[in-house]
């Protein structure tokens, strides 16, 4: 090899990556044109010996000319002269050598090939890709305890031809990246930035929702706690000219925290990284390597937009992952002075936390996105993790709303998809690339009832995170891990049963005969999932079944109300709806009960609604919860402080709050009778007991066995004189609640009345005791 080029007799190969030279035996993953024409050569690392030329894939396309494109991998395909047909969608093992410029097969086999055929990604035997990263990082190593000697390096992590290393050297946190096929290394070192004054205040509490108030999308909280400022989530809106959340409230945070890796709670981060590159960020193992594929997702969208620039670049992009730190979910730490962290399983998705801050006697949980329920790739929030804290900030997707039993409505679906493959059409399931889309894969691969000779297609982001699935096993729960073991094969994508397009020259393949496909985007708002839209709307024998939320705007809601029938414009196209449409809540938040089950484990003195629409919040809040908590439905830049009231509670609902509902009274026994002794904190401290000792009288009611006591105010004298009285009146009107009109249409709607007054709009209160 010689001035990054392979050169032997008169063929000379550019090498892309590779800064090495020298003669000896070069072993290379081929890059080939169309016509099966050596191009180039990456991943080359010298071998000791000759070896023989192994290719195990996919036949995709064969031509009459005899080139068969082979499909090796994800991101390998390669082109071979073949002197015999071959059959395309056949896994084989090839024999190569290199004449003329290109690879001529010399032997085959396909048969007992599936046993080797998941992994997929062998040029050589018996190496493999995760082979070649292994080799190249062992090359690597020696250049990091060069630059840091002494450090502690865990096993390099290999992210098909991406290295990464952590380590610690004089308690100081490393991380170190590389690639396959290139000797440069990237280094970070993790240290602990303060930039606040040295004096602290642990009694301030101030949240101030910088998106997804009143909405969803774009979440992002500012938190002031003690002296510090941190970040809670920086996503982004999945639609319109302002996708960022209102980062000009920041002033200089000190710490980033992120829940999860959906778009709209992290795609933002590069942007945030970028504007303060001295705040440590921390998300949990999970949360990190599901962020690599869905930022890359969001950037190449924002690259393909022209309406819009690119939020961020691969630069900052890249700088942001390195810098990215973990903290395992369940384990306290402390990233900055006397803050405690904790990160508590979500049950939303892979990697999904709720975040307990404490600091000093002030705590908050944001819950992030979260479910209650077990998925088949989550575990759900156990109540019994949560703390109690003074401040909890709560989604609320579905406040307004209680779930059907999930695995009724995963058992619907997968029935439901049966149906029409077995009377010879193809399903698309629209569905989000992150969490639901594997879901729906291991149920219909474990399902019974589901035809064995049916094959599921997985197409854009969806197969992209599947492999990020695949390669994380140890973040599923114990049940996918077994399956992986017991099969011994990959268990999401497969190859056989769950084939990944990898080619948008492949998707007609994937209508031509009755099969699933499950593709992004879940809304039918981009992404493959509408060019098998447009082709399947017209069959009277296909189906598009829904699996959870879609926007009111989305083509997917629009789609879901429509009749067969109907006329759809997608892409500015025109089809006439004769398929099936169906919509299954496969969702990954909890609803009304769970969102309250949460709250009443806490038990927080504020209870601030986020991440939902003004309807369902206010329908939460309108509950018994404005009876036991202060609740804030806050819209964005609001400022949420402990202990500080929102401006439209009226005075007795803030004495009501700020003071225990239930006191333990003192029952004094003597010959004339019995005195009931107050506690003197109650009788100093609440303003409710300057009315009730005004009059200086009670009167007592029983009640089954129970005793209530009612002050006698002059207005209590004033309201049962008028409901003695024979006229008609508002102290006899059933509108008359607590003193006030609660009849919309009155002129005296919400005012104090005088229960001596009268209206039209009177209606007798039968229930009125005189």
């Amino acid at each position: 090899m010689k001035d990054g080029y392979l050169c032997s007799n008169d063929t000379k190969i550019k090498v892309k990556g590779n800064s090495e030279s020298g003669d000896g035996i070069w072993q290379f993953i081929p890059v080939t044109d169309s016509n099966g024409v050596v191009m180039g050569a990456s991943d080359v690392f010298r071998i000791e010996e000759i070896q023989a030329s192994i290719c195990i894939g996919r036949v995709a396309q064969f031509s009459k000319h005899g080139t068969a494109l082979i499909k090796v991998s994800e991101r390998c395909k390669v082109t071979l002269h073949s002197s015999r047909r071959l059959q395309t969608g056949i896994i084989y093992r090839f024999e190569l050598e290199f004449r003329d410029g290109g690879l001529h097969i010399i032997s085959e086999q396909s048969e007992n090939i599936i046993e080797l055929a998941p992994e997929l990604l062998a040029f050589q035997q018996p190496n493999n890709r995760k082979s070649l990263d292994q080799n190249w990082a062992a090359r690597l190593e020696p250049q990091i305890y060069e630059h840091y000697p002494g450090i502690q390096l865990k096993a390099a992590i290999l992210r098909k031809g991406i290295v990464e290393w952590e380590g610690m050297v004089d308690n100081r946190k490393i991380r170190v990246q590389g690639e396959s096929g290139s000797t440069a290394l990237t280094f970070h070192e993790f240290t602990p930035k303060i930039n606040c004054l040295v004096e602290t205040h642990p009694d301030i509490l101030r949240v101030t929702p910088l998106g997804a108030a009143r909405s969803i999308g774009a979440s992002c909280l500012r938190v002031e706690i003690g002296n510090y400022e941190i970040v809670l989530d920086a996503g982004t809106r999945p639609k319109g000219s302002n996708p960022l959340p209102a980062f000009e409230y920041l002033e200089n945070p000190n710490l980033i925290l992120i829940t999860h890796a959906h778009q709209d709670h992290i795609g933002a981060l590069p942007v945030l990284h970028s504007m303060f590159p001295t705040a440590g960020m921390i998300c949990t193992p999970g949360t990190r390597e599901i962020a690599r594929v869905m930022l890359s997702d969001c950037l190449k969208v924002q690259q393909n937009n022209e309406d819009y620039e690119p939020l961020f670049d691969e630069t900052e992009l890249q700088q942001t992952l390195l810098q990215l730190d973990t903290q395992p979910i369940g384990a306290e730490f402390e990233p900055l002075p006397g803050l405690k962290v904790r990160f508590i399983n979500a049950g939303h998705i892979v990697g999904a936390a709720c975040i307990h801050l404490q600091l000093g006697n002030k705590s908050l949980l944001y819950t992030g996105d979260y479910n209650l329920a077990n998925s088949r790739t989550t575990e759900g929030l156990k109540l019994t993790d949560l703390p109690q804290v003074d401040m909890l900030i709560t989604e609320a997707t579905y406040g307004a709303s209680v779930h059907s039993k999930r695995n009724e409505q995963e058992s619907e679906l997968v029935a439901n998809i049966t149906q029409v493959v077995q009377r010879g059409g193809s399903v698309l399931i629209p569905a989000f690339a992150l969490g639901r889309a594997q879901e729906i894969i291991l149920a219909l691969k474990t399902s019974s009832t589901f035809p064995d000779n049916i094959p599921i297609y997985i197409d854009g982001l969806v197969r992209a995170v599947t492999d990020v699935f695949a390669d994380n096993l140890q973040f599923l729960p114990r049940s996918v891990q077994n399956l992986a073991n017991a099969s011994r094969t990959e268990p999401f994508a497969d190859n056989i049963k769950v084939i990944p397009i990898s080619d948008p020259k492949e998707r007609p393949l994937a209508m031509a005969k009755p099969s699933v496909i499950i593709a992004s985007s879940g809304m039918l708002t981009g992404g493959p999932s509408v060019y098998y839209a447009q082709g399947l709307l017209e069959r009277e024998n296909a189906a598009i079944f829904f699996s959870g939320y879609t926007d009111e705007e989305s083509p997917g809601r629009l789609l879901q109300e429509m009749k067969t029938g109907e006329v759809v414009t997608i892409d500015e196209k025109d089809y006439t709806v004769k398929a099936t449409v169906k919509k299954f809540n496969l969702s990954a938040h909890t609803d009304r009960a769970g969102i309250g089950s949460v709250i009443a484990k806490v038990k927080p003195r504020h209870l601030v609604l986020i991440h939902g629409s003004k309807d369902a919040l206010h329908d939460l809040a309108r509950s018994d919860l404005q009876k036991h908590y202060i609740v804030h439905i806050p819209s964005v830049g609001e400022i949420i402080e402990y202990g500080v009231f929102p401006k439209f509670l009226t005075n007795s609902t803030q004495i009501a709050l700020s003071h225990e509902k239930e006191i333990q009274l003192e029952i004094i026994s003597e010959h004339d009778g019995a005195w009931i002794r107050v506690p003197q904190n109650v009788v100093e401290e609440d303003p409710r007991w300057q009315t009730l000792g005004q009059m200086g009288a009670v009167r007592a009611k029983w009640h089954n066995n129970g005793l209530m006591l009612m002050p006698v105010t002059a207005k209590t004298i004033a309201l049962e004189k008028a409901k003695a009285g024979l006229t008609d009146c508002c102290a006899k009107c059933q509108f008359l609640k607590a003193g006030f009109c609660n009849h919309e249409d009155s002129p005296m709607y919400q005012l104090s009345v005088d229960p001596n007054g009268v209206c039209p709009n009177f209606v007798i209160n039968n229930n009125t005791v005189i």
